[in-house]
Formats: structure tokens, sequence, C-alpha cells
């Protein structure tokens, strides 16, 4: 049931990467200034806190399959996984927050672009993290 559950999380939190870019590429059309982007930014903030809040589930539900399961501490793949997910949640907060903030307030295509790029590598990162979790490298 618990690995049911972590499967299904993950699986939102790949969704909701992918919403992220797609409000980060509409962001992109017009940068600067504009009404429609301040909805934007305020959906993608919203956006941001649930992507956060999933990524605190898929690492709560995974660490307590990894103390349940026959998975020992000294495997790499699971300390991988656990680096990114802790990397994709502190960069959330901390990267992708202030720079969203910033184009609200008039950002250029270089900084709107960037925003767009965050998000993908975000995106690759939970390819990455589900490929450890499915091919479970020794």
């Amino acid at each position: 049931m618990l690995n049911m559950v972590h499967i299904g999380v993950a699986i939102l939190l790949f969704l909701l990467a992918l919403l992220s870019i797609l409000v980060a590429v509409l962001t992109a059309v017009k940068p600067g200034v504009d009404r429609a982007n301040e909805g934007l930014v305020k959906i993608a903030n919203s956006i941001g806190l649930i992507e956060n809040i999933v990524v605190g589930l898929v690492t709560l539900t995974g660490l307590i399959a990894m103390f349940t399961g026959s998975w020992s501490l000294s495997q790499l793949w699971l300390w991988m996984s656990l680096l990114i997910m802790v990397f994709y949640s502190v960069t959330l907060v901390f990267i992708t927050k202030p720079a969203r903030l910033v184009l609200a307030e008039g950002g250029s295509e270089i900084k709107v672009g960037m925003q767009v790029l965050l998000h993908v590598v975000y995106l690759l990162l939970l390819l990455v993290s589900f490929a450890l979790m499915l091919l479970k490298p020794v």
C-alpha cells in the first residue's frame, strides 16, 4: 500500500513539474510588467507551494518504505534520490520563487528564459530520480 502511495504521489509531482514548465513558458511569451504575468506568477506560486508539499510527501513515503523494506542505508541510489528531492525542494523555495517574483516586477527575456530552464532541469532531475527508484542500481 505504501509503495502505491509513493508511486502515485511521485506521478503527481511529475505532472506538477510539467504544469510549472507550462506556466513558465506562458510567462515567457510576453516578459515584463503585465496583468497577465501577475496572474501567472500567482498561479506559479500556488503550484510551487503544492509542488513543495508533494516533494515532502514523496520523500516521507520513500523514507518510510526504505525503513520498512529490505534496503540498507548503504545503497547509493537511496542517497542520490534523497539528495535530488532535497535539492528540488530547497531550490524551489530559495531560487525559483524569488526569481519568479522578480519577473512579476519586470523581467527581461534572459530572466524569463532562465526560469523556463530551471523548470526543465527540475523535470530532468525528477526523471533521474524515477530511474534510480525503478532500476535500483547497486
